[in-house]
Order: C-alpha cells, then sequence, then structure tokens
C-alpha cells in the first residue's frame, strides 16, 4: 500500500508481488505528464554531478560513513580518485570488454564502496545491478544469467557462492598516484539507464528493470534543499536508497551512512547517531521511526534532532501516534509522505503529504492525489463501486479515461476480469483502474485518509475491526506497559497479540494478564467485544531489509505460536557485524524454514536436537552448499553440540581464502625475469639417459627427508658418490654434521652390522652455501661436480611459514637457479626438483584431485609456497629448452614408519603439542582431512622416481594418494587420547574462545596453526607416481600412533596423565563418503 519511495525516487523497491516487471512497458514509453519547472535547474547524470562539484567544489562533502564506528569524510575530488582508479582496475579484467557484458553486480550495504563502485561502472558506460543481501544462491544465479554478469562487487558482505561468477573486493585495487583532473573526456559515453532494479523475489525468482538515473528527480523536490545532506539507510537494492544517490548529486550534498549491522535495535542506534550529528533528511518506515525514538529515549529521555528539516516516512501504514512521536523529536523538520505503488504509478496515481513544522499535527493524514485525469473511487468487499452520497469510506481505487493509454499496459491486457478485487482491472464503462486494496476515508474527490490494509479488517459478529486501530489503542491506553505491539490474525480465525514490554515495568506479568488487561481496555472504550486468543512477549519485533516489520515472519510465529513458545528457550544469536553471525544467523534461517519452526530464527539451538530427521537434515546440508558452496556432511552437522554457530564457525574455516601471508611481487614476472636462457641443451650432445651414475649431488641433506634421501639414493646407485652441502667452515665438519644428522634421524642406520647403511666410503661432505653463487663453492670443488656428477637432487629450502617471498628468495629461488647452471655445466645433468604440494593454489569447493602437471595460478599464502612456485617454473623454463628434469612434490611428511621420528619444527606437531597442553582441540566434528605420508616411504619414492628413465618423459609427480595418505584431524586426536593424553574434542568456536580467554602467543599461534592445516583437506591424483612405485604408504594411523610414542620418549610432549586405551572404531563414517569438504 502506502509507498513514500515510489512517489519520491520513481518507482517501487518492494511491490506487492511479482509481477512480470520486466514486460512491462519501458519508462520511455509509458504514459507522461508535464511538469512544473524544476527550480533546482537541469538534471544530469550522476557521473556528470561528480565531474563538475569535484572540479569546481574539489572539497565539498559527498561522503560521510561512520563504517568504522567513527565519522570519516570523503569529498567529492576524493570520490573521484578512487572511483576512477577503481574504474581503470576494472577495465584490466578479462572479458570486460566483451560485446555481452554491459551489467555488473554490486552485493553492498549502505556503504561508501558502493557509491564509488557506481561511479566506477557508470563512467565506463555500463550499468549496475544492485543484488539484496538475502537474495539466495539460485536467485544470484538467475539474475547473472539474465544479464551475462561476470562479475561482483563487494566490500563487507561477500556472496556465497555464485557459479559462473567472479567475486572481486574492488577496495584491494589501489589509488592511482596520476589521476586526471575530473572529465567527462576521460569516461566511456554515459548511459542513461544506469542500474538494473528487481523486485522483492518473495513468491520466487524477482522481477527486473532498467532504470534511468532521471527516475528519481522527483525525489530532488522532496529533499529541496541544496547541499543538504541525506541518510543513505537502506541496501542499494532498494529503490529509495538509490535513488537517494542521484538526488543528492543534483543538489551538491551529501550522503551520510550510519555503520551497518543487521540487528534491528544496534541499527537503530546507528541511525540516532548520524542525525545527533545533524543529517538534514532521513527517510525510515514507521516502524523503524519508532524504533530508532524508543531507543534514542531509553538512552537520553530529552534527546531532539533539530538540524533534521525534513522527514519522509513511507512504505507502511503510518500510526498518528508516530507521527507525533516523530514532531516531537524532529521539532524543526517538515514531515512528508507520499501514497503510491509501482502498479499506481502505471497511470500516474501519486499523491503527497507534508506537515510544516510550524503546523499542528492533524486528527489524521490526508494524502492528495497530484496527477490531473486520475479519479478516486471506493469499493465494497465485494467489489462494487460505493456511492460517496452513502459512504465516505471503502477500498481505494484510481481510475483514468476510457481512451488513456495505459489501456495497453500488459498488465490491464492480462487481467482477469472476473475478479473485481484484482490489482489491475476495468470498470463496467470499460476505463483502466487500479485496487490499491487499502481502506480509506475520502475527504474530498481528491483527498483521502488512509484507515489500513483491506486484509487487516476482520468480522467478527458481524462487525468488522482493524487490526491497526486496536494497536494504536494499544499504544494510546497502555504504553506505560507496552512500547509495542501487533494484533495478528491466523488462518484458524484467531487473534494473537504480539508485544515488547516496558523496561522496567512488572515483568512477572503472564500472557493470561496482558490478555486480560487489554480486552479490559477494549470493554471500556466500547470496542466491540474482540477476543485475543493468545499473546507472546518478544525483545523485538522481526525486520525485514526494507526497515519494515516483517508480518509474515509474525504470521508464521502467530501459525506456530506453541512451537515458538517452546524454542525461546535457545538462547539468542549475539549480534556482532561479522560473517560469522550473519552465516549462524541464516542456518537458524534455513532449519526454521526446512522444520517450520520460526521460532529457531535467531538462536543458537542444538541442530541435532530440535526435530531434524535424515532427510530433513540432508536439506540443511544442500542449503548450506547452495548458498557457501561448502559441502558439510549430514553426519557432522548431527553430531553431538553442533550449533548454528558453530556449523557457522566451520563455513568461515572452509570459505577462508584469506591468505596469511600473500604475493608481495608478480611472481611470474619474477619467474621471467630470473629464467635464464643460456641454460638450455643447445650445444650439447643428445641427453642419454646414464647406465650408471657416477656422482649424484644433494643439497638440503641436513634436512628431516634428506637423512632419508641419502641412504636411500646410496642405495639405488651403489657406485655413485654423494656430494651432501652443507653449511660448516671445513669440509671435515660438512661430512661430519650431515652424519651425525642422519645417525640421529635414521635409527636404522645405527646398526653398524646392516651393510645397507654402510655408504661412508661414497659419503662427500661438500661446505658451501646454496643461498650464495654458485653455493660458495671452492673453484675446485665446483668444477669437479660439475664434471663427476650426473645427477642433482634439489631438496634445499628454508621452510618458515612466516616469512615472505624475499627474505626466502636466496635460499630457495636462487639456488634454484645455481641448480640448473650446474646441470648445463660440462654435460647435461639430471635435475630432480623436491617441491611440495603447496605450490598448488586451491580451489575453494573443487572437488577435482590436484593434477599431476604445472599450475600457472600464483595466488599463494605464504613466502615459502611461493618461492617454492617460482622455482617451479624455471625449472620447467629450463626443460623446455631440453634440460632433463622431474618435480616431486610431497604433501605433509610425518614421523617414520619404523621409529616414529619426528621433524618437531613441523607445525602439525606444534599444533598437537599446544592441543594437548590446553586440553582441548577443534576436532568435534571436524570435516578436515590432512594428507601426510611417512617420511621414509617419501624417501623411498623420490629414490624410484630419480633412477627411473621414464620419469623424465611424465615430469610431475606427487607422493600422496586420497586412497592412503589421509586421516582426519579427529581420527588424530582420539589416537592422543588413547595414548593417554586428555584432550577434548570441541568445536572450532569454542576452541577459540578459549584461546581468547588464555591469551598468550604459543596460544594464539595454534589458531594460525589449526588454519593452515585446513589447507590439508584435498585430494590428490599421483597416476605418475603409481606408475613407478605401486606401493602404497604405510597407515597413517599407525604412524600418527609412532610419532605420539617417540615424542613423549624425547619430552618433546607433556607426559600422559592417562592409562593407555584401546582405540576405537570411528563415530561416524568418513566423510568422504558424503562429500568433500570444500577445501581443496
Amino acid at each position: 500500500m502506502l509507498r513514500a519511495i515510489s512517489c519520491c525516487f520513481g518507482g517501487s523497491a518492494d511491490p506487492v508481488d511479482d509481477r512480470d516487471v520486466s514486460s512491462q512497458t519501458p519508462v520511455s514509453q509509458q504514459p507522461t505528464f508535464p511538469s512544473p519547472p524544476d527550480p533546482f535547474g537541469p538534471w544530469l547524470h550522476p557521473v556528470e554531478c561528480l565531474i563538475n562539484t569535484a572540479r569546481d567544489e574539489p572539497d565539498a562533502l559527498l561522503i560521510n560513513t561512520y563504517e568504522s564506528g567513527a565519522s570519516e569524510r570523503l569529498s567529492y575530488l576524493r570520490v573521484w580518485k578512487q572511483a576512477y582508479s577503481v574504474a581503470q582496475a576494472l577495465k584490466a579484467l578479462p572479458g570486460w570488454n566483451d560485446d555481452d557484458h554491459e551489467v555488473i553486480g554490486t552485493f553492498c550495504e549502505a556503504e561508501a564502496s558502493w557509491v564509488i563502485y557506481s561511479f566506477a561502472v557508470w563512467m565506463l558506460g555500463k550499468k549496475t545491478l544492485n543484488l539484496a543481501l538475502n537474495f539466495p544462491a539460485a536467485v544470484r544465479k538467475t539474475l547473472c544469467e539474465r544479464y551475462f554478469i561476470k562479475y561482483i562487487l563487494y566490500h563487507h558482505s561477500k556472496p556465497g557462492r555464485t557459479i559462473g561468477v567472479t567475486l572481486v573486493d574492488a577496495t584491494t585495487f589501489p589509488v592511482l598516484d596520476n589521476i586526471p583532473s575530473p572529465s567527462l573526456e576521460v569516461c566511456e559515453p554515459l548511459d542513461d539507464y544506469v542500474t538494473i532494479q528487481c523486485t522483492s523475489g518473495t513468491t520466487g525468482i524477482p522481477k527486473s528493470f532498467q532504470f534511468a538515473h532521471n527516475g528519481a528527480v522527483t525525489g530532488r523536490t522532496s529533499v529541496g534543499m541544496l547541499k543538504s545532506s541525506v541518510g543513505l539507510l537502506q541496501a542499494p537494492s532498494f529503490v529509495a536508497t538509490f535513488g537517494s544517490l542521484p538526488c543528492v548529486l543534483n543538489l551538491g550534498g551529501s550522503v551520510w551512512i550510519p555503520k551497518p549491522t543487521f540487528h534491528a535495535v544496534e541499527k537503530a542506534k546507528n541511525v540516532a547517531q548520524i542525525m545527533d550529528d545533524g543529517v538534514n533528511y532521513v527517510y525510515l518506515t514507521p516502524s523503524f521511526m519508532k524504533l530508532v525514538i524508543n531507543t534514542a529515549t531509553s538512552l537520553n529521555s530529552g534527546v531532539k534532532w533539530t538540524k533534521t528539516k525534513k522527514v519522509l516516512l513511507g512504505s507502511e501504514h503510518i500510526p498518528m501516534s508516530v507521527v507525533h512521536m516523530t514532531r516531537e523529536r524532529f521539532p524543526s523538520a517538515e514531515i512528508q509522505s507520499g501514497y503510491g505503488s509501482s502498479e499506481t504509478g502505471v497511470i500516474g496515481a501519486l499523491s503527497y503529504m507534508h506537515i510544516p513544522p510550524e503546523s499542528e499535527i492533524p486528527e489524521k493524514l490526508v494524502y492528495k492525489l497530484a496527477k490531473p485525469g486520475v479519479r478516486c473511487l471506493l469499493f465494497d468487499e465485494k467489489g462494487e463501486i460505493i456511492d460517496p452520497r452513502y459512504s465516505n469510506s471503502g477500498i481505494l481505487v484510481f481510475a483514468v479515461d476510457l481512451d488513456h493509454p495505459a489501456k495497453d499496459h500488459p498488465s490491464f491486457v492480462n487481467a482477469d476480469p472476473n475478479d473485481k478485487l484484482s490489482t489491475f482491472g476495468f470498470l463496467v464503462d470499460g476505463s483502466p483502474r487500479v485496487c490499491t486494496m487499502d481502506w480509506v476515508e475520502m475527504v474530498s474527490d481528491k483527498e483521502f485518509s488512509v484507515v489500513g490494509r483491506f486484509d487487516q479488517k476482520i468480522k467478527i459478529n458481524g462487525v468488522y475491526v482493524d487490526l491497526n486501530y486496536l494497536r494504536e489503542l494499544v499504544h494510546k491506553y497502555l504504553q506505560q506497559a507496552i512500547v509495542d505491539c501487533y494484533f495478528i490474525h491466523t488462518s484458524e480465525r484467531k487473534i494473537i497479540l504480539f508485544y515488547i514490554p516496558q523496561g522496567g515495568y512488572n515483568p512477572e506479568l503472564t500472557s493470561a494478564d496482558i490478555i486480560r488487561v487489554v480486552e479490559d481496555m477494549f470493554l471500556l472504550l466500547n470496542v466491540s467485544k474482540v477476543p485475543v486468543h493468545n499473546c507472546l512477549k518478544l525483545d523485538a519485533f522481526p525486520f525485514n531489509d526494507s526497515g519494515k516489520v516483517d508480518l509474515k515472519k509474525l504470521k508464521r510465529i502467530a501459525e506456530n505460536v506453541e512451537q515458538y513458545s517452546q524454542a525461546v528457550q535457545y538462547p539468542a544469536l549475539i549480534v556482532t557485524r561479522t560473517f560469522l553471525t550473519k552465516i549462524a544467523f541464516k542456518i537458524s534461517e534455513f532449519s526454521s524454514q526446512i522444520l517450520d519452526n520460526p521460532g529457531l530464527y535467531g538462536r543458537n539451538f542444538y541442530i541435532g536436537g530440535v526435530g531434524f530427521d535424515s532427510l530433513s537434515i540432508s536439506r540443511l546440508a544442500l542449503a548450506l552448499r547452495e548458498e557457501y558452496g561448502v559441502e558439510i556432511s549430514p553426519m557432522i552437522l548431527l553430531s553431538n553440540s553442533m550449533s548454528p554457530k558453530d556449523v557457522a564457525q566451520l563455513v568461515v574455516d572452509i570459505l577462508d581464502d584469506k591468505l596469511v601471508i600473500p604475493p608481495t611481487i608478480d611472481l611470474a614476472a619474477e619467474a621471467a625475469k630470473l629464467d635464464d636462457a643460456s641454460v638450455t641443451a643447445e650445444g650439447f650432445p643428445p641427453f642419454v639417459y646414464p647406465k650408471e651414475v657416477r656422482g649424484i649431488v644433494l643439497t638440503g641433506a641436513t634436512s628431516f627427508l634428506g637423512a632419508f634421501l641419502i641412504f636411500e639414493l646410496a642405495h639405488k646407485f651403489p657406485r655413485a658418490k654423494i656430494y651432501c652441502l652443507a653449511r660448516t667452515e671445513t669440509e671435515k665438519l660438512a661430512f661430519l654434521r650431515t652424519y651425525s644428522n642422519a645417525s640421529r634421524l635414521v635409527i636404522a642406520s645405527r646398526n653398524k652390522n646392516d651393510p645397507w647403511y654402510d655408504v661412508r666410503d661414497r659419503w662427500v661432505g661438500l661446505r658451501g652455501d646454496v643461498s650464495k653463487e654458485r653455493w660458495a663453492l671452492s673453484d675446485e670443488r665446483w668444477k669437479e661436480i660439475c664434471e663427476e656428477t650426473d645427477m642433482i637432487v634439489h631438496n634445499a629450502a628454508e621452510v618458515h611459514w612466516l616469512y615472505n617471498y624475499n627474505e626466502l628468495k636466496a635460499t630457495n629461488v636462487l639456488s634454484t637457479v645455481t641448480v640448473l647452471q650446474l646441470a648445463t655445466t660440462h654435460h647435461l645433468k639430471v635435475v630432480h626438483y623436491i617441491s611440495t604440494i603447496g605450490t598448488i593454489a586451491m580451489a575453494k569447493g573443487s572437488d577435482k584431485p590436484l593434477e599431476e602437471k604445472m599450475y600457472s595460478n600464483w595466488n599463494l599464502s605464504g613466502g615459502y609456497s611461493q618461492t617454492k612456485w617460482v622455482s617451479e617454473q624455471l625449472i620447467n623454463k629450463a626443460r623446455s629448452r631440453g634440460v632433463p628434469a622431474t618435480i616431486i612434490r610431497p604433501a605433509m611428511i610425518a614421523g617414520d614408519s619404523g621409529y616414529g621420528v619426528c621433524n618437531t619444527d613441523d607445525y602439525i606437531w606444534r599444533y598437537i603439542e599446544g592441543c594437548i597442553k590446553l586440553g582441548i582441540c577443534p576436532a568435534n566434528a571436524s570435516p578436515v582431512t590432512w594428507t601426510m605420508d611417512p617420511v621414509d616411504h617419501v624417501a623411498k619414492v623420490i629414490a624410484e622416481i630419480v633412477s627411473s628413465e621414464e620419469a623424465l618423459s611424465k615430469f610431475v609427480f606427487h607422493i600422496s594418494d586420497s586412497e592412503h595418505s589421509v586421516i582426519t584431524e579427529k581420527r588424530v586426536f582420539e589416537i592422543a587420547n588413547s595414548v593417554g593424553w586428555i584432550i577434548m574434542l570441541d568445536t572450532r568456536e569454542k576452541f577459540r574462545t578459549v584461546i581468547w580467554r588464555n591469551p598468550s602467543p604459543d596460544n594464539h599461534a595454534l589458531l594460525a596453526f589449526m588454519r593452515m592445516l585446513m589447507d590439508l583437506s584435498f585430494r590428490v591424483d599421483n597416476t605418475n607416481t603409481r606408475s613407478i612405485y605401486p606401493t602404497p604408504c604405510p597407515s597413517p594411523e599407525l604412524v600418527v600412533r609412532k610419532s605420539l610414542f617417540h615424542l613423549d620418549r624425547v619430552s618433546y610432549l607433556d607426559q600422559p596423565t592417562a592409562a593407555e586405551t584401546e582405540l576405537k572404531d570411528e563415530e561416524y563414517p568418513d566423510v568422504r563418503i558424503f562429500t568433500r569438504t570444500g577445501r581443496h
């Protein structure tokens, strides 16, 4: 019904239903009416306004945003610079200039970034489509396909999965150093149709229509103040928000943006903040205005906002009590409202009301029809015309003349002639008419007062009773006890009262007491006896995204009031403006819808205890997959203690693709710069794989893997010398260091009688440093290894998870440059590069195994993976020029399968150690899997690959496989518990809480380790490896158990405090039976 946004901003953001707006007559073809000259001058495109003011008044305020909690002011010139920079970055995106690429999606709250994104898109001659934040994944997908959208721009709120679309946080684009002066010459030709607006989609996929910037021209008159400040209080998916921007720009004013939140009371506080600071013009729904005033007066009973000059109320019925409240708190403001909708707008039936600040508040609000040629009629409940001589009240209908061009509009052409109360239709004489379904009282032939929605009038004992009128009575006579209330009529003809009690009022009042008080009041006021069948106290009324009380949700609660009264025992979700909280609310909403229990919304309940069965829990799992692109097993959702907040934390962890240490340089350009074209097979005889390898250069011989590799290589190549590099002062010390390290780690090598380990005579120590040029070897030693070796196994690397690329470059990349120089000096040598599975940028939500191939994506976290990626590229480039080489990628290297000897510097053991000390781990219902192989198995596989001539043609090898190398995080801690450590398996959310309550550097490091270990949930293809070494790795469970025993023996871990117990089988099947975790 009442829609101020329609009148003031040229269209409806939230139509009554989803009629096919896209098929209606375009704006340019709809009937037009002459309008008086505009006192504010010609209307300009928003980009023209930005350019003119940024050029002439560069310091003028355009955006005043409170998104960070405090005011941040952006001038017109600053916005121009930021928008221009974003535009240049957008132009560089793949496919930007494709012929069908005209619409760019935005997924924004009312925020400064939306304003900047809009300018950037418009100055490139394209349109925006402002997606509603509550659109599900299927709706986003449909709209993006409808308009061939390739990109969605976002900032604060990241949209869930949208298939085929790239999500771009354009705030990450840097502001350019050299930005031209504001001018249309640096912009593409501007499009008058600047956006695509959508209906609400309450009955399915939303309809959509092009919206021209001048569609908001009437809003400028409503604001009516040059240099004015206008509150941007709704998401830009609503026409009111979008329309306010071109209005402000055409007045040279500014938009003020409160701190966003999806909690109604917090939002009310934030809106009050910008009014405290003096915003000139605000548009609010009456429900939300009442909430703002009540919230503000609870903190300051005498609050008044004298700097606000105009208040626009609309989009729902306006109670007179709210008008009086508004006047009291905004004594200097003109109160405005408009009556209209997208349906009445088809025939130009728009009506207005305003109350100047010096005028008294009238007894009722009277709207005056503004357009000539439109007349008002009244229908009764049967759709018959009411004779105004006998009654001045009825259902409001607007009609136009027989020959009005609207008669050919699709909505009239397709109207149902048998439905006398349909929205569109014709009078008996053939005149087009629009039925509003609002009950009004006519004041004159062009003026009327709205009583309320006809469907809010119910017949009791033969008499119509208006539920809105009852609500006003409660507010007027019981305001000391009740802040606000709503009467809802259910499908079973019962009246349910929802109320919010006044703070400090008698909390002992029961529902029966409230019903008795209300019914007694009705009796005293001679109101027709209205039976109130039940009532329910609420902490707050639910609001929808348009700022209106969500009557549909109240209706659902009323229909299930008994369930709701039971559900409120669950604690409410604590509202914070985080992705985690938003997901938790969404999960509670999904649960509420699936179980048809509205009382679950906004509550943190145990999912396994509210009535889910195997079918409904599968629907919840599917809903999570559709919305967020993560796949969580139904078995996990039903696990003990899993609540919406716990599942939300799991979703956040799975989706978290923010790199811990993102690349600081273009790694592809770095690889191209370091590539040496002289590293080539050209000039050498054709390479022949050596029948008998004379010498092998092994870098990284002092590492954990290197100690095992020494013996495996010596065994595979019985006549080869093994040259082992170590940073020492002499070559003798180099030998002693590598030898003692191998003896310490490879326990079996301590058996002097075992000839398998008797390789000292072929063990050559090299004093050197791989980070230096030619590894700092003497000329004699460099010449020796150039001439007398036939193979290089490059295993050296500095592993540090917090160092960036530049800090690791010398050891991890420049050493590879030296390896390739060595491989092409004197004669060709085979290069076997020991890399890591971490060089693959793993796509979230992909179930595809990681293939044994080269990858061009270098968006990797941490300097270690980044340096290994660059080295792989150098190896690949050299191979393309004929240098024989392989790349071998292990995953996590665990303790050896015989004795459990571990690398205690590895973060997996530090993670387990920290959890043991805390006595808690985040492994309850965890879908995380770890891909690991024992070090002795990895060494055997590498030795087999490097000894195979066939390996050169296959090139890339993965050690692990998804069948034998995987263990769940939960299982690891179950093993630890069985060994004797007492570790409680809890959710990730509770694990974080424990760490925050026990702050220390070691505890905080556990969160980083937890996140890094989630990266080990992936599937691996190792076809090439299995073709050469088909033997699977030993059981990860066995390896973990032996490793824990070893760590206990060497006192790395605290001593177990409980007796060893038998390890039970897993409580539920491997999650892979259901699905992958989505983090690959």
